[in-house]
């Protein structure tokens, strides 16, 4: 299986900038959390989960990032126990840890990856899109259950468009190489427009394809904005114009775990 990008890289490939954008979203999100008064609302995207579900997710991802630098094999996910203490202080407690051993690492330290090169700098960016996902799920949940100010969570157009190439070239073929999947029956083409022109192209071939050529099907095109084809892929949003069978198809696809 294969990727075709067609338009100018974005990737947080800046490593210290990007460990400066995760200290940012997690100071967000550990905010947000601190107006949480329902813990057992429930996540408009995610309908099994709570926030209380949710923060502490996110916390102990953070912490099984921190494990996976410098190790050699994939560590275990850490086990919350609960001593009583105030959630977003708990949050904040292991995304500071994780933010630190970031800033203290090279960029091309060991470390055991998803997928890729087995470095730190594969982790800023994971936890990027990591917390930027779920601050969007938090977000949601203050939105729908009372709160009195809800939070807003607006995506970067940059951000978005890496997530976008993640998604593609990184969890979409590990979906597939994991069995979770069969993967998309054919190519579909993403464009990106920003203030109405093209920024970028970015193609998910089939499953069944090595490369884009003859006998090779297209599926269709979606077009939107950055930040509409990041949440689309993540589930986080419909698939803007388009039609409900290219949309069906795709979500069906499971693009992201």
């Amino acid at each position: 299986m294969a990727v075709t990008d067609l338009g100018q890289p974005t990737v947080l490939n800046d490593y210290a900038k990007a460990v400066d954008q995760l200290d940012d979203l997690t100071t967000r999100f550990a905010a947000a959390a601190d107006r949480v008064r329902h813990w057992d609302a429930l996540v408009p995207a995610c309908p099994r989960w709570t926030a209380r579900k949710l923060v502490i997710h996110l916390g102990s991802i953070h912490a099984w990032a921190l494990a996976c630098l410098g190790a050699e094999s994939e560590p275990e996910v850490p086990r919350f126990v609960d001593h009583g203490e105030a959630l977003p202080l708990w949050y904040r407690d292991r995304a500071s840890a994780l933010v630190s051993a970031l800033r203290e690492s090279a960029p091309d330290a060991p470390a055991w990856t998803l997928w890729g090169p087995a470095v730190a700098s594969f982790w800023a960016r994971r936890q990027v899109h990591e917390t930027a996902v779920h601050g969007v799920d938090l977000a949601a949940t203050l939105a729908t259950s009372g709160e009195p100010v809800p939070e807003s969570w607006p995506i970067p157009e940059g951000l978005a468009l890496d997530g976008l190439r993640e998604v593609v070239d990184g969890f979409y073929p590990r979906q597939v190489r994991l069995g979770r999947t069969e993967g998309l029956p054919g190519t579909v083409r993403f464009e990106v427009i920003s203030d109405g022109a093209p920024l970028a192209a970015i193609e998910a071939l089939g499953a069944r394809y090595t490369e884009r050529g003859p006998g090779e099907t297209h599926l269709g095109t979606v077009t939107g904005s950055a930040e509409q084809l990041y949440l689309a892929v993540w589930g986080r949003a419909p698939f803007p114009d388009t039609a409900p069978e290219l949309a069906a198809t795709i979500r069906d696809a499971r693009l992201t775990p």
